[in-house]
């Protein structure tokens, strides 16, 4: 599953890291923003497109994208599920932990939490809520799963 044409991907590999890790708090902000309106189709896309520019590779001195990487794959993958699509959340995380297994991922960069985390991080749902909030300061995840409908049986 991928969310940016082939066209921006190429140009957004381009970008230096810096400018792709603007881009992506970018789109996680305005993914945060739409879930607050019930704008489930935009998050995915905007959340989708923050993971699509993550998973990009980049000089090996500047892989350092796998936080950014694990925190918006946790975004889309769960927003997809909450929707009903769960081969597209399997899909993403999936993606997400090839990813992290690519070489530019292998050597730790200093600064940056372990690689190992983020793959324990993704494969355990009970830590993303603590996940995004050491990582992006946001006090829980940015969607409420939808309400369910509850039946209530009165005798009388």
């Amino acid at each position: 599953m991928e969310f940016l044409c082939p066209n921006h991907r190429q140009q957004f590999a381009d970008l230096p890291l810096e400018e792709r890790k603007d881009l992506w708090l970018f789109w996680m902000e305005n993914a945060y923003d739409c879930s607050e309106q019930g704008q489930w189709r935009d998050v995915i896309s905007l959340a989708g497109s923050a993971f699509d520019l993550a998973c990009l590779h980049g000089p090996r001195d500047e892989s350092c994208m796998h936080i950014e990487l694990t925190l918006s794959a946790i975004l889309v993958s769960r927003a997809l599920s909450d929707r009903g699509e769960r081969a597209g959340m399997d899909a993403v995380i999936l993606r997400a932990l090839e990813s992290l297994q690519h070489p530019d991922h292998a050597a730790p960069i200093d600064g940056c939490c372990d690689i190992h985390d983020c793959v324990s991080v993704l494969i355990d749902p009970s830590r993303h809520a603590d996940f995004f909030a050491d990582y992006l300061n946001w006090p829980s995840l940015p969607f409420v799963p939808p309400k369910r409908a509850t039946m209530v049986r009165t005798l009388h």
